[in-house]
């Protein structure tokens, strides 16, 4: 059952996981009135320079737990890798969106794909395999991507398996103790994400499809509106509601798709919490995917978001992020009056990390294409002073 509570502006919101989307969400929450208590095991997690009260020890502090809890009025997440039994425990004395049932089917991919067959989604053909010695056993043509069941995000625990050499030794290249998904690779025109806000009664509001382009498995750059038909993307909007409101509970969610080559659109994944792929909803849209989050969280009115812009979204990795260290690098991004710069404030810099993104505005989607990519080419190239 839905709590109808509403938390007024002036409550304490409470962040599980400090970083860029919970450093957004904090913005937005701080906006609207609100304070927010972050929990992330790193002291230095970006979203904890919005912080009212900041927790910094592991998820599994029995006394930290208590003590969040205590603070928070209302409490959402971040990142799904969050202990499912620390939201469940959460849930007991305080409102919690989403909670441990959506995130419980993030963290597993074997759940995340029963769900979905079962209730009649369309999803690439898959297996499950337990231990090693089934892989022999699969019956699924190749090409395959194999995938660590849990814990696997930005492309980490994932192998893809393309010739009977490489089926042969994938036994020996695999990590882990198993389970692990074996997916046919989907032969696809594009992949696309739509964010999904829902208050656990009916009402979904869905924005807009992205179209998402990714590179060595992360995502590089995300267009809105994409480049698909209308039909495309009422048929995705679509999908993705019937998807959320199978899980049934409130919060903002994304749905991940990819459209193949034959025109269908298949579920890939489910991430209960804003995404990266809808960064531009701050940019491009009247009420942005954390704003919703907020409303979501308190039980406050969801609205459809209205078109304000076009935009290209492209992330900064790694050292990339030199370049907003140079006078002359920074001077250059930004003499474009159709760049926005973001930079999430992440102390480590680490090959292929989320360091930022850099929106582009306004103009036809082709033009801010082009521009994405002299500026990411000029990124790539240049030093900190």
């Amino acid at each position: 059952m839905i709590n109808d509570q509403i938390i007024l502006p002036g409550s304490t919101l409470g962040m599980l996981g400090g970083g860029q989307l919970g450093g957004f969400f904090a913005e937005a929450a701080l906006r609207m009135g609100y304070k927010v208590a972050v929990w992330d095991p790193d002291p230095s997690a970006p979203a904890k320079r919005f912080a009212y009260k900041k927790f910094d020890g592991d998820f599994q502090d029995v006394h930290i737990q208590k003590e969040f809890s205590k603070v928070s009025d209302a409490i959402s997440l971040e990142w799904e890798n969050v202990p499912a039994t620390l939201v469940s425990n959460l849930e007991k004395q305080n409102i919690v969106r989403p909670g441990s049932n959506s995130l419980s089917l993030a963290q597993h991919r074997a759940s995340e794909k029963k769900f979905l067959t079962s209730n009649g989604f369309p999803v690439t053909n898959y297996e499950v395999i337990e231990n090693k010695e089934e892989f022999t056993n699969i019956e699924i043509e190749l090409p395959w991507i194999v995938k660590t069941a849990t814990l696997g995000y930005d492309g980490h625990g994932q192998w893809k398996v393309t010739s009977s050499s490489d089926k042969k030794n994938i036994s020996d290249n695999v990590t882990g103790s198993g389970p692990w998904i074996v997916e046919k690779v989907v032969n696809y025109d594009l992949e696309l994400s739509v964010i999904v806000a829902s208050d656990g009664k009916g009402k979904l509001i869905p924005y807009p499809p992205t179209e998402n382009i990714h590179e060595n498995n992360i995502l590089r750059l995300s267009l809105n509106p994409g480049r698909f038909s209308n039909l495309v993307a009422e048929r995705a909007k679509d999908l993705a509601c019937q998807v959320i409101k199978s899980i049934g509970d409130p919060g903002l969610f994304c749905v991940e798709l990819f459209l193949d080559t034959g025109g269908n659109l298949l579920v890939n994944e489910i991430a209960p919490r804003p995404h990266n792929s809808g960064h531009h909803t701050m940019d491009v849209f009247s009420v942005s995917q954390y704003e919703q989050q907020v409303r979501a969280l308190c039980g406050l009115p969801l609205i459809n978001p209205n078109r304000l812009n076009n935009s290209v979204l492209l992330n900064i990795l790694g050292e990339e992020h030199n370049a907003l260290q140079n006078s002359k690098s920074i001077n250059a991004i930004l003499e474009d009056s159709a760049v926005r710069i973001y930079s999430y404030g992440k102390s480590n810099v680490r090959k292929n990390r989320k360091m930022g993104h850099v929106m582009f505005l306004s103009q036809p989607i082709e033009e801010l294409l082009r521009i994405a990519e002299k500026v990411h080419d000029f990124m790539k190239n240049q030093g900190p002073n």
